[in-house]
């Protein structure tokens, strides 16, 4: 018997409860939280939510913009690492992915953007289903927020844009922008209008090849991080109809020893929490929310998967299903840099050169919500094809990717037949995306520091400690709408183990090419007007750093994750290799859903959490069909 409770708070292990529950979310992250706080809105509908990390909505550094990506907050990670990759010198990269109450809501960078209209329009091609096109999701990507417009300061000072008819003023997660600007945002963004990219008038429009300021999910009002754990827990904890479960880790689905219509029937989950295992029955369906990751660990541990892959690592295999794990888009966004010396002696690396400084800045944040901290990234610009390749350049490649279009999806499908049927049919709407100039490649941004605290990677690859003690300027290239993929898969049976990661970064001539590209143009943003006038010398990569291939031989040495990883149980016809339908539910089940970023079958150029929002809100409206078992 289990002693029981309800709610989980703070960084407590709380004391699981014995009660049976409608439905069991596996992850309290991004979409998870989403999907209980919309059922739990139904009184009659009881929802478990089993979390592996604590509450830290609490923690400084994960409510203060400006403390993103220091002290506490660096432990709420699950700390993932690739395998060696062969295209980055056989380099081992880390990928952080939230471990806390809210996921990686918690330890992101805020910035609250959507991709390209036709990238989403991908979705419902490839699933012959427009409601998963971009109309199909714009009133979800509304539902999900409560958007506050920019005030005259942020308009005029910051250069925040906003086009209403796009946001939504009713949701859950709060948006808008923060309370403080660097000068060098200005400058870069004047400087990218002079090399060709228009000024946007929202990032969130549908049509983000144009430089502007991204909006942030933020509580404009109070300057303060609003994650999934504050928009979709902490306003409803008290519901008497939601449990939520802390610091406790799934190890399996159990399934009944029957199955319905030849599909598998899920009654319960079990999880350990401090060393002793716990289940909880589950009365309808169970909703696998653990993230690109987690999400197929945990499919794979219950014994859905590739049998082969599966018992290999001590699993019983109880439905094959190859694709779980498979198509991995290193949408996990890889991240370079150029940065220049700054003639301003006002930038965030004063947070680490003054202590004094430091401490006053914290002070004004808590006194009325402004200074240094109160900033939050960030000005942005999506490049199109034609920002980074000349046509002379691009058709070539393209040429030479549709001739080796069926053998590209043999490498990457990993013996599995249906995928690389699906894989083909992604690949070749990738090519047209960027024959059309809507592929849009690569983010371009901004950073007013070189290193950020102690995340020095975020923007530039040499440790702080290893810095010259100056202000910097680093513009950032991040490849966006890879053609690689990869996959991840777990090789033990123990649920405690990591499984074994593999992006396959630049995995694929294009990809290549455009990071290349990526890095010559924020070159060139360096030494471009206005933002020329504060450039002092380049830092990274270095003067020596000249040819094509002399910046591809540095950037293989360098380039880290963006950690945005999507794919892994796409949403596919089961003929193009995918893992769960339209409803979002697993094949081979009868109330099994994967409901987060694994789920995407093709990639979006834009930092994930709304669109993974905008997919939780879309399936919590379906809830009424959900199966009954």
């Amino acid at each position: 018997m289990k002693p029981s409770t309800r709610v989980l708070l703070s960084f407590l292990i709380l004391v699981p409860c014995i009660n049976a529950y409608d439905y069991v979310v596996v992850g309290g992250g991004t979409a998870g939280l989403t999907v209980a706080a919309r059922l739990t809105e139904d009184p009659q509908v009881s929802v478990a939510v089993i979390e592996a990390g604590p509450n830290a909505e609490g923690l400084p550094e994960v409510f203060i913009p400006g403390l993103a990506f220091t002290g506490q907050a660096l432990t709420l990670d699950w700390g993932y690492t690739t395998t060696p990759q062969a295209n980055l010198n056989g380099r081992s990269v880390n990928v952080r992915a939230g471990k806390a109450l809210g996921g990686s809501t918690v330890i992101n960078a805020m910035v609250f953007t959507r991709a390209e209209k036709q990238q989403y329009d991908a979705w419902a091609t490839l699933n012959n289903d427009q409601e998963w096109g971009w109309d199909g999701l714009l009133p979800f990507f509304k539902k999900s927020e409560i958007f506050t417009p920019p005030n005259a300061f942020q308009t005029q000072v910051g250069g925040a844009r906003f086009d209403p008819s796009v946001h939504g003023f009713d949701g859950l997660v709060k948006a808008g922008f923060p309370n403080f600007f660097f000068i060098q945002s200005t400058l870069w963004r004047n400087a990218s209008m002079k090399l060709g990219f228009p000024a946007s008038p929202d990032l969130a429009n549908g049509d983000p090849h144009a430089v502007g300021v991204a909006a942030n999910s933020l509580d404009a009002a109070n300057n303060t991080r609003c994650s999934s754990a504050c928009a979709h827990f902490t306003p409803v904890a008290s519901r008497p109809n939601l449990a939520v479960f802390l610091n406790s880790t799934v190890t399996r689905i159990i399934w009944n020893a029957t199955k319905e219509g030849g599909r598998l029937v899920g009654s319960a989950v079990e999880y350990v929490q401090n060393g002793q295992k716990f289940t909880i029955p589950v009365k309808k369906e169970v909703i696998v929310s653990s993230g690109t990751i987690g999400s197929p660990k945990v499919l794979e541990l219950s014994g859905i998967g590739n049998s082969t892959i599966i018992s290999a690592a001590g699993v019983t295999p109880v439905l094959d299903l190859p694709s779980v794990g498979e198509n991995l888009a290193a949408l996990d966004h890889v991240h370079s840099w150029a940065n220049s010396f700054s003639t301003l002696t006002l930038t965030r690396d004063q947070l680490n050169l003054n202590a004094t400084f430091a401490a006053e800045q914290r002070a004004l944040w808590f006194q009325n919500r402004s200074g240094v901290l109160s900033a939050a990234p960030r000005s942005l610009g999506i490049a199109a094809p034609q920002d980074v390749f000349n046509s002379s350049q691009l058709q070539p490649l393209i040429a030479q990717a549709r001739a080796n279009l069926k053998a590209t999806a043999i490498e990457y499908a990993n013996g599995n037949p249906k995928l690389v049927k699906g894989i083909m049919a992604q690949l070749n709407i990738a090519l047209n995306l960027y024959e059309e100039g809507k592929a849009s490649p690569l983010e371009m941004n901004v950073g007013d520091m070189a290193a950020l605290h102690n995340l020095p990677r975020l923007t530039g690859p040499t440790p702080l400690a290893s810095r010259p003690n100056r202000t910097f300027t680093a513009i950032n290239s991040v490849l966006y709408f890879p053609l690689s993929r990869g996959r991840s898969h777990i090789s033990s049976s123990d649920p405690l183990a990591l499984p074994l990661v593999n992006p396959n970064y630049w995995g694929h001539p294009i990809d290549i090419a455009a990071h290349v590209g990526g890095l010559k143009l924020a070159r060139r943003m360096l030494r471009t007007p206005p933002l020329d006038s504060i450039f002092n010398g380049e830092f990274e990569p270095g003067e020596q750093f000249q040819t094509d291939d002399e910046i591809e031989g540095w950037l293989r040495g360098v380039v880290a994750s963006d950690n945005h990883e999507i794919g892994t149980a796409s949403m596919l016809p089961e003929e193009l290799g995918g893992v769960v339908d339209t409803s979002l539910k697993v094949y081979g089940t009868n109330n099994v859903r994967v409901i987060d970023a694994s789920i995407i079958p093709f990639p979006i150029s834009a930092h994930l959490s709304s669109s993974v929002y905008a997919i939780a809100e879309k399936a919590s409206s379906k809830a009424s069909h959900f199966t009954s078992v």
